[in-house]
């Protein structure tokens, strides 16, 4: 497929008769056209035209292409352009894969004004974790914390939440907030286990610089940070969550910080699709459409683009 273009040349070529007259129909110079042809046999490992100073003239072997290729060729194109098209006007389905949280409530709010301005765009959003093989399980877009495994995959951050350590006053009236990270070995600790997440290794940094690395024991691991703020709500045990995703439940008191002077780790979300060349132009608008929706204005910062 690939070379198609190299055949409609060699097609034009040929029905022109000359290469005077083949650059001036194509627009293009007459030693572009002869690298192009010469690439084309080089591929075929065929002689197809013999030069000489009056001109050209088909080999046998360029005859037999050319009367197959003036048959095939004009039925072939349209079934080639089409998907060629879709890398310039947005156009398909569009299947996006987001964690909960964001997608829930800062993805999928913005999805009918992305369908608005892309009508031929349908979408698929899938709210969880993103499939290991991104594309055998044809995902276009993933919105996620943390980068991806997968070296070969571009990721853009598009924000990072600081997060903060919090429990329920439930939870507090039972068990005192501790005064020091160490005394977090004295508490039940709830996990979020998913690509991206701190999972049992917390570290915080006190007032005058120092950092504390705690391994927490687990009391309570799951996979899904709506379950793990439930957990929190309901009064399990403490939690190091966005602020941005429980700034309400802090606001009306149905959690509360603790270790407030400590500063908590950061949690970063990345868009992240396959490829960086040859993008289809519904992946393209789409990243553009997040990426001015969702990143600071302030945060220029673009990770393996």
């Amino acid at each position: 497929m690939k070379r198609t273009p190299d055949f409609s040349l060699f097609l034009a070529v040929v029905k022109a008769g000359t290469l005077s007259e083949a650059s001036r129909v194509l627009g293009m110079s007459a030693a572009a056209i002869s690298k192009y042809l010469t690439q084309l046999e080089q591929h075929m490992k065929l002689r197809l035209l013999a030069r000489s100073a009056r001109g050209f003239h088909l080999t046998e072997h360029g005859r037999e292409l050319f009367e197959s290729l003036d048959h095939m060729l004009p039925e072939l194109t349209p079934i080639l352009g089409e998907p060629m098209s879709r890398l310039d006007h947005p156009t398909g389905t569009l299947k996006v894969v987001s964690s909960i949280a964001l997608g829930r409530h800062r993805v999928a709010p913005l999805l009918s004004e992305f369908s608005a301005r892309y009508p031929e765009v349908s979408i698929q959003l899938q709210l969880g974790d993103a499939p290991e093989d991104l594309f055998r399980s044809g995902v276009d877009v993933v919105i996620s914390p943390g980068e991806p495994i997968d070296q070969s995959l571009v990721a853009r951050r598009l924000i990072t939440h600081p997060c903060c350590l919090c429990a329920a006053p439930d939870y507090l009236a039972r068990r005192p907030a501790p005064a020091h990270p160490r005394e977090l070995h004295q508490h039940d600790c709830l996990i979020l286990d998913c690509h991206g997440a701190f999972r049992d290794r917390w570290v915080l940094r006190d007032p005058r610089g120092g950092t504390h690395t705690i391994k927490v024991a687990p009391h309570k691991i799951t996979d899904n940070s709506e379950q793990l703020k439930q957990w929190l709500l309901d009064g399990h045990g403490l939690a190091l969550k966005s602020e941005w995703d429980i700034a309400e439940h802090l606001r009306r008191g149905e959690l509360v910080k603790v270790l407030p002077d400590y500063e908590m780790p950061r949690l970063s979300f990345y868009v992240i699709y396959g490829g960086r060349q040859l993008i289809p132009a519904k992946t393209r608008a789409f990243v553009q459409f997040i990426e001015n929706q969702l990143r600071p204005r302030e945060d220029p910062e673009r990770l393996r683009a």
